[in-house]
This record gives C-alpha cells, structure tokens and sequence, in this order.
C-alpha cells in the first residue's frame, strides 16, 4: 500500500501473486500506466485459472490523495482563505495545500508591484476560500495584493490615487432658467 502500482505489482509477483486492479476511487478509470497510479487497498481475490493466489489492489493516480474508503470519491484539498494575510505567509499556505503556482498582482491599476512585494497584503483571491483545489500541484493561485500602507479597495483593479478632476471643469449644475 501506498507504492507506484508498477512496483505493488512486481512485489505481488515476485511474492507469488497474480493482481488485479481498480479504480479505487468513484470514477471507475482504466489503469493503462501502471506508473501513474499508486495502491490505496489491497484485497485477497481468491486464486486464478493457474493456481496461484490474486490480489486485489484498489488504486488511484499518484498525485491524488486516497479516499477514505475503497469506491468513495477522492477528497481534495479546500482552498484556504488567504485574504489578509502577507503574500509570504499566504504562500506558505498554499504551499500546506501542495499549491506550488503563485501569480501575484497588485490590486491597484496605478500601483506597481515591486520585485519584492513579500510584505503585501491579499486583497483578493482566485480560486475563492473553500473552493476544492484538484491536483494542486499543477493550479495556479491568483492573489491581488495591496502596499503594507494601504487598505484594500472593495473591488480589484481600483485606483490608489484616483485622478484628479482638471481644473475649470467643476460641475456648475444646471441651467438657470430666465
């Protein structure tokens, strides 16, 4: 259990068992690459046409974590919410995920980044808080950063400094009527 099934499998034969397998998730997928899956369960499957006794190994991909049980659906892990915290520890987050892609931005459209934004703060995040996060190892967290001296907007892709209204072109109201 927990071997690349290439290998659970030339130990089962060189222990003197032929094996079979399945999709020990719930999705019921053929296992074509035997190096691209790893055993979960094993189960004794009574003996072959030849005699020789069969395990039954209960396998998923080798970058998905087992279920909990033999066919029960395999159980990602939940994206954390990351809004607040520094770019540092939010990657370290992630990272407790197996999220291994950071693509940081700044929130703010006349704010650039700077080439060390560790102390940035999140403003925003995608994929959201609580979202499942399948095959980590290959997603990408999108996080929208502000200045450790600035607030967060209420939305992304504000203005930290809005531009000023040019001068002579205030608003005099509507006409007066004669």
């Amino acid at each position: 259990m927990g071997k690349v099934l290439k290998e659970a499998q030339g130990v089962a034969a060189g222990a003197g068992y032929d094996v079979v397998t399945h999709d020990a998730s719930d999705r019921d997928d053929e296992q074509w690459d035997a190096n691209g899956w790893k055993v979960c369960f094993q189960t004794a499957a009574g003996q072959r046409g030849g005699g020789r006794p069969a395990l039954d190994l209960g396998v998923v991909r080798v970058d998905a974590p087992c279920p909990a049980a033999d066919g029960e659906k395999v159980t990602w892990p939940a994206m954390p919410g990351v809004a607040g915290a520094t770019l540092v520890r939010a990657g370290e987050m992630l990272e407790g995920i197996g999220v291994k892609k950071v693509r940081p931005e700044s929130v703010y459209t006349d704010v650039t980044l700077p080439a060390d934004p560790s102390a940035w703060l999140v403003c925003f995040q995608d994929p959201a808080p609580g979202e499942e996060i399948e095959n980590p190892q290959y997603a990408t967290a999108y996080l929208k950063l502000a200045p450790p001296d600035a607030a967060c907007p209420d939305e992304p892709y504000a203005r930290l400094r809005p531009e000023p209204t040019p001068q002579g072109s205030s608003d005099p109201g509507p006409p007066d009527r004669l």
